[in-house]
């Protein structure tokens, strides 16, 4: 999946490009006559959000998925994937998109597949010279963020196109048409994918965390999380911070080396709102869960409130029991979404569905029976 170079365009006839090499590599090693197929969804001009899932609502002007060249025609086809790779160089930082929209599609995508059991790889970024100095500059930190986010099932497609003089423009040995590598470039991207030798089984499927919870139970904190595809010596850290940005290690948890369930409790949390959040440490790569707030203080009526792109994270103070109405809010005011609610001592997590609702920024209301009010803002996420 992805845009121009993928397609194939720069190479003098499409057996020239990365991926007619890749295809002709595969023939070669038919046997009776069974052979490898390539799909390439690659389209011209295609950016990120092209290939994210179907459903899946955009921000404005940001163009809507494609279910013919997206994760979910790769999930769907007669011919399921067993191997995916991702090459979207430069035309989302070239379109005016923020790098994070970028590396947050990416990310959504790698997830998606991973999750299905369908291994993934992402393509850096690729020097364009039709690109302002200040695109360029950036197209080469995307290298960096790819290379650390996706660690081994990230593949370098900058340093063999790249000038060394400081520019971030393409060597002219490899330069097509300003934007896309020519015949020598295509080989050198072939090569650095036949490098990475992506259907050996000895490669492992990155950690996949799922189900992460921090909850506040009887004046302690619990938190919760499982994984998928975890392999050896990978290790957990628990952090904590007062503001959301500067934390704090409280404990280091050893990795199961395999699928498991883990939980911890913090005996001693912190008075008022603080954060918690996970190191995940693997061979060659460290991430990051989602950050989830928490209010320790037993006059608060919500205890804690995220969100994401489908559904809003809700915790309420389990000695808060009874009836009361929901209701979420746009910033102009109006009431975009209402319902009720049954708070008991043991169902004081609640998850509320907001696919429906455009990314941005909201209020939600809780009000009980008993005339309590709380109010907080969420943002929900693209």
């Amino acid at each position: 999946m992805g845009s121009s170079t993928a397609a194939g365009n720069g190479a003098s006839v499409i057996d020239s490009s990365w991926v007619g090499r890749l295809s002709a590599s595969f023939r070669k090693n038919m046997t009776d006559g069974i052979d490898t197929v390539v799909n390439n969804r690659a389209v011209g001009g295609y950016v990120t959000y092209k290939s994210l899932p179907t459903g899946y609502i955009p921000p404005a002007n940001r163009p809507a998925p494609d279910p013919g060249a997206n994760v979910t025609y790769v999930l769907n086809e007669p011919q399921r994937a067993d191997i995916v790779i991702i090459n979207y160089p430069t035309n989302d930082i070239v379109s005016g998109y923020d790098p994070k929209e970028m590396m947050d599609n990416l990310r959504l995508m790698f997830q998606e597949l991973n999750s299905n059991g369908i291994r993934c790889y992402i393509s850096t970024s690729q020097p364009r010279n039709t690109a302002t100095d200040p695109q360029r500059t950036i197209l080469r930190q995307i290298v960096d963020s790819i290379q650390n986010n996706f660690g081994n099932y990230a593949i370098n497609f900058w340093d063999d196109l790249v000038t060394n003089d400081g520019t971030n423009m393409l060597k002219p040995e490899v330069n097509a048409d300003d934007t896309h590598p020519n015949d020598l470039g295509h080989r050198l991207l072939f090569q650095r994918v036949q490098s990475k030798n992506i259907f050996s089984t000895g490669a492992p499927l990155p950690l996949t965390l799922k189900n992460w919870q921090v909850r506040l139970e009887n004046k302690v904190i619990k938190l919760n999380w499982n994984t998928v595809y975890e392999g050896p010596n990978a290790f957990f850290e628990i952090e904590r911070s007062l503001d959301g940005k500067n934390f704090l290690v409280l404990n280091q948890i050893k990795g199961a080396g395999h699928n498991a369930d883990y939980s911890w409790i913090d005996q001693s949390p912190l008075n008022g709102k603080s954060f918690y959040r996970l190191k995940i440490v693997e061979l060659n790569k460290i991430s990051y869960s989602r950050i989830i707030p928490i209010v320790n203080d037993q006059k608060q009526l919500i205890t804690s409130i995220y969100a994401d792109a489908s559904q809003i994270h809700l915790q309420v103070n389990s000695n808060r029991t009874g009836s009361g109405i929901l209701t979420i809010l746009n910033y102009s005011g109006s009431i975009v979404k209402k319902q009720s609610l049954n708070i008991t001592s043991s169902n004081s997590g609640i998850t509320v569905p907001i696919s429906e609702l455009a990314p941005g920024n909201y209020f939600l209301r809780i009000t009980t029976s008993n005339g309590s009010t709380a109010v907080e803002r969420f943002a929900k996420m693209k």
